[in-house]
Protein backbone atom coordinates (compact mmCIF):
# COMPACT_ATOMS: atom_id res chain seq x y z
CA UNK A 1 0.00 0.00 0.00
CA UNK A 2 1.15 3.76 -1.22
CA UNK A 3 1.78 5.96 2.04
CA UNK A 4 -1.03 8.29 0.00
CA UNK A 5 -3.38 5.30 -0.10
CA UNK A 6 -2.38 4.48 3.83
CA UNK A 7 -3.06 8.27 4.76
CA UNK A 8 -6.33 8.68 2.26
CA UNK A 9 -7.66 4.80 3.73
CA UNK A 10 -7.45 6.10 7.40
CA UNK A 11 -8.62 9.59 7.02
CA UNK A 12 -5.69 11.52 8.33
CA UNK A 13 -5.37 14.71 9.14
CA UNK A 14 -2.58 16.91 10.07
CA UNK A 15 -1.53 16.24 14.31
CA UNK A 16 -3.05 12.59 14.05
CA UNK A 17 -0.43 9.91 15.53
CA UNK A 18 0.21 6.38 13.58
CA UNK A 19 1.02 3.96 16.25
CA UNK A 20 3.68 1.45 15.04
CA UNK A 21 4.43 -1.79 16.87
CA UNK A 22 7.68 -3.38 15.38
CA UNK A 23 7.17 -6.86 13.84
CA UNK A 24 9.62 -8.81 14.99
CA UNK A 25 9.23 -8.75 19.19
CA UNK A 26 6.28 -6.55 19.24
CA UNK A 27 7.28 -5.38 22.51
CA UNK A 28 7.75 -1.50 22.09
CA UNK A 29 5.26 1.26 20.18
CA UNK A 30 6.71 3.40 17.63
CA UNK A 31 5.24 6.71 16.93
CA UNK A 32 4.57 8.77 14.03
CA UNK A 33 3.01 12.20 13.54
CA UNK A 34 1.20 13.24 10.40
CA UNK A 35 2.17 16.83 9.22
CA UNK A 36 -0.08 17.01 6.16
CA UNK A 37 0.68 16.64 2.41
CA UNK A 38 4.37 18.93 1.56
CA UNK A 39 4.66 21.27 -1.50
CA UNK A 40 5.22 17.93 -3.72
CA UNK A 41 1.72 16.32 -2.91
CA UNK A 42 3.41 13.89 -0.58
CA UNK A 43 2.48 12.95 2.61
CA UNK A 44 4.81 13.70 5.93
CA UNK A 45 5.16 12.67 8.86
CA UNK A 46 7.93 13.22 11.72
CA UNK A 47 9.27 10.95 14.25
CA UNK A 48 12.15 11.21 17.28
CA UNK A 49 14.68 8.48 16.24
CA UNK A 50 17.70 7.39 17.88
CA UNK A 51 19.53 10.14 15.09
CA UNK A 52 17.10 12.68 16.48
CA UNK A 53 13.39 14.25 15.58
CA UNK A 54 13.31 14.18 11.72
CA UNK A 55 10.84 14.08 9.18
CA UNK A 56 10.88 10.55 7.74
CA UNK A 57 11.99 10.96 4.11
CA UNK A 58 9.83 9.70 1.32
CA UNK A 59 11.64 6.59 0.97
CA UNK A 60 11.92 5.70 4.33
CA UNK A 61 7.42 5.73 5.02
CA UNK A 62 7.26 3.28 3.10
CA UNK A 63 10.33 0.94 4.59
CA UNK A 64 8.10 2.33 7.93
CA UNK A 65 5.47 0.63 7.11
CA UNK A 66 7.32 -2.58 6.33
CA UNK A 67 9.17 -2.85 9.50
CA UNK A 68 6.05 -1.65 11.76
CA UNK A 69 2.39 -2.81 11.89
CA UNK A 70 0.51 0.03 11.98
CA UNK A 71 -1.45 -0.82 15.15
CA UNK A 72 -4.22 1.96 15.51
CA UNK A 73 -4.29 5.61 14.75
CA UNK A 74 -4.56 8.21 17.70
CA UNK A 75 -6.61 10.86 16.29
CA UNK A 76 -5.99 14.79 17.20
CA UNK A 77 -9.11 16.04 18.84
CA UNK A 78 -8.20 19.90 18.86
CA UNK A 79 -9.67 22.29 16.70
CA UNK A 80 -7.66 23.45 13.66
CA UNK A 81 -5.93 26.44 15.93
CA UNK A 82 -5.09 23.20 17.92
CA UNK A 83 -3.71 21.47 15.06
CA UNK A 84 -1.93 23.85 13.62
CA UNK A 85 -0.35 24.73 17.00
CA UNK A 86 0.86 21.26 17.19
CA UNK A 87 2.13 21.06 13.78
CA UNK A 88 4.81 23.87 14.66
CA UNK A 89 5.53 22.75 17.75
CA UNK A 90 6.29 19.63 16.06
CA UNK A 91 8.68 21.27 13.43
CA UNK A 92 10.19 23.38 16.10
CA UNK A 93 11.88 20.21 17.40
CA UNK A 94 13.32 18.68 14.15
CA UNK A 95 16.85 18.22 14.12
CA UNK A 96 16.84 17.94 17.80
CA UNK A 97 19.61 15.09 18.71
CA UNK A 98 18.63 14.12 22.40
CA UNK A 99 16.83 10.62 22.08
CA UNK A 100 17.03 8.95 25.13
CA UNK A 101 15.25 5.48 24.87
CA UNK A 102 14.02 6.39 28.84
CA UNK A 103 14.39 9.86 28.95
CA UNK A 104 13.62 10.99 25.76
CA UNK A 105 12.23 8.45 23.13
CA UNK A 106 9.28 8.72 20.62
CA UNK A 107 6.55 8.82 22.18
CA UNK A 108 7.69 11.39 24.56
CA UNK A 109 8.20 13.48 21.36
CA UNK A 110 4.31 12.78 20.42
CA UNK A 111 2.74 13.54 23.70
CA UNK A 112 5.33 16.63 23.92
CA UNK A 113 4.14 17.98 20.67
CA UNK A 114 0.45 16.79 21.54
CA UNK A 115 -0.31 18.02 24.72
CA UNK A 116 2.83 19.69 25.72
CA UNK A 117 4.17 17.02 28.38
CA UNK A 118 7.01 14.74 27.67
CA UNK A 119 5.24 11.33 28.75
CA UNK A 120 6.25 7.51 28.50
CA UNK A 121 3.35 5.30 29.31
CA UNK A 122 5.64 2.47 28.10
CA UNK A 123 8.59 3.83 30.80
CA UNK A 124 6.05 4.07 33.37
CA UNK A 125 4.55 0.39 32.94
CA UNK A 126 8.15 -0.75 32.89
CA UNK A 127 8.74 1.47 35.96
CA UNK A 128 5.84 -0.33 37.19
CA UNK A 129 6.99 -3.60 36.43
CA UNK A 130 10.29 -3.35 38.26
CA UNK A 131 8.77 -2.08 40.80
CA UNK A 132 6.53 -4.43 41.87
CA UNK A 133 9.46 -7.25 40.74
CA UNK A 134 11.66 -5.41 43.01
CA UNK A 135 8.83 -5.23 46.03
CA UNK A 136 8.21 -8.77 46.03
CA UNK A 137 12.14 -9.96 45.79
CA UNK A 138 12.95 -7.48 48.65
CA UNK A 139 9.36 -8.81 50.72
CA UNK A 140 11.00 -12.47 50.29
CA UNK A 141 14.58 -11.76 51.04
CA UNK A 142 13.42 -9.67 54.60
CA UNK A 143 11.13 -12.72 55.68
CA UNK A 144 14.06 -15.41 54.24
CA UNK A 145 16.89 -13.85 55.47
CA UNK A 146 18.24 -13.74 52.43
CA UNK A 147 20.82 -10.87 51.51
CA UNK A 148 20.66 -11.81 47.24
CA UNK A 149 17.17 -11.48 47.03
CA UNK A 150 16.78 -8.57 49.40
CA UNK A 151 19.59 -6.60 47.11
CA UNK A 152 17.91 -7.87 43.81
CA UNK A 153 14.95 -6.52 45.62
CA UNK A 154 16.37 -2.80 46.60
CA UNK A 155 17.90 -2.24 43.12
CA UNK A 156 14.70 -3.40 40.80
CA UNK A 157 12.77 -1.15 42.94
CA UNK A 158 15.17 1.82 42.58
CA UNK A 159 15.43 1.22 38.86
CA UNK A 160 11.77 1.45 38.82
CA UNK A 161 11.18 4.51 40.86
CA UNK A 162 14.20 5.94 38.25
CA UNK A 163 12.09 4.88 35.16
CA UNK A 164 8.84 6.47 36.14
CA UNK A 165 10.52 9.63 37.20
CA UNK A 166 11.71 10.09 33.96
CA UNK A 167 8.41 8.66 32.12
CA UNK A 168 6.91 11.93 32.61
CA UNK A 169 8.39 15.26 32.81
CA UNK A 170 7.71 19.04 31.79
CA UNK A 171 8.22 20.89 28.45
CA UNK A 172 11.57 22.82 28.79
Amino acid sequence: MSTKQFVYENGLLPADVIVLRKKVFGMVDHFAIYLGINVFGKPQFVANFTNGVQIIPDEKIDEQLETYIPERIEKFEGNHYQRELVIRRARSKIGERAYNYITNNCEHYKNLVLYGRAYSTQVNTTGNVLMAGGGFLLAKGLVNSNNKSRNWGVGLLLLGIILKYYADREEE
